[in-house]
């Protein structure tokens, strides 16, 4: 986590670069960045299973025929019901490589 001071810094490198919506500010900039964290600490996990192929745009790129391998990962990589990691059967997360250079 970043400390309080770095947010309002991000703000005015990020003000140059915005041509739609509305004005970002220190705290949903801070909030953004926990959503991400949440979200990669979700996908890490999956990338890391063995002998299954992680894409960034294709997810585990699971076909509906294999559904059953499929419900068997949840059940592996989390321990409570998580509906975003439903979302990863066949589409990636197109940040996850930058998140992961990142963290």
């Amino acid at each position: 986590h970043f400390k309080p001071g770095f947010w309002p810094k991000v703000v005015l490198h990020l003000v140059p670069l915005l041509t739609k919506g509305p004005a970002k500010s220190a705290t949903s900039c801070n909030s953004k960045w926990g959503r991400l964290c949440t979200k990669y600490n979700l996908v890490k996990p999956i990338t890391n299973l063995s002998g299954i192929p992680w894409d960034d745009e294709l997810g585990l790129n699971i076909l509906d025929k294999v559904e059953t391998v499929w419900k068997e990962l949840i059940m592996l990589i989390t321990t409570q019901k998580n509906p975003v990691a439903n979302s990863f059967r066949k589409k990636g997360w197109t940040h996850f490589s930058a998140m992961h250079a990142l963290l």
